[in-house]
């Protein structure tokens, strides 16, 4: 289910990449963020296999695209290629999509752990081994990383409240 997605997402990535670029070549303008974000859920709601996506993740890539092109006018990179799908290796969750459930300890003594079980919007359930503290109301971002070898990373963007002083 994970590589469904992942395939989704490089394909909706590559059709940012060619509306912008038709964009440049009629207009010689480029695409706001908000409106990269725009014809990502209109791309969303026109493909079927563009709705296997959560519409949060929808906007990332769009997001992920933008980054991509800043820095290239920028002068930081190269231009923005093509995706190739074996190389569209991760998924952002940026605030809703998913859940922390049944979470229990494990071990004993150094070796004390916590296993979880994380629902994923629109891919499933995964379970966890949580290796230190994780306060879930501070968590911004969750991100699935899938490794070349086929292991499934996951990823929690924690926010610190700035300390005054």
């Amino acid at each position: 289910m994970l590589e469904t997605q992942l395939g989704a997402a490089c394909k909706l990535y590559n059709a940012l990449l060619h509306a912008e670029q038709e964009e440049y070549e009629e207009n010689k303008h480029t695409m706001s963020r908000n409106e990269l974000r725009q014809l990502a859920l209109d791309l969303r709601k026109q493909n079927p296999e563009f709705q296997a996506l959560h519409s949060q993740v929808t906007q990332q890539v769009a997001d992920r695209f933008y980054q991509a092109r800043q820095k290239f006018l920028d002068g930081l990179a190269n231009k923005p290629k093509k995706k190739k799908p074996h190389r569209y290796l991760s998924l952002v969750y940026p605030q809703s999509g998913w859940k922390l459930s049944n979470t229990r300890e494990v071990g004993r003594g150094k070796n004390k752990k916590k296993k979880a079980r994380l629902y994923l919007s629109k891919i499933w359930f995964f379970t966890l081994v949580i290796h230190r503290e994780l306060p879930l109301q501070q968590v911004s971002q969750v991100c699935v990383k899938m490794h070349p070898s086929g292991r499934i990373y996951i990823i929690f963007l924690v926010e610190e409240a700035e300390s005054l002083g």
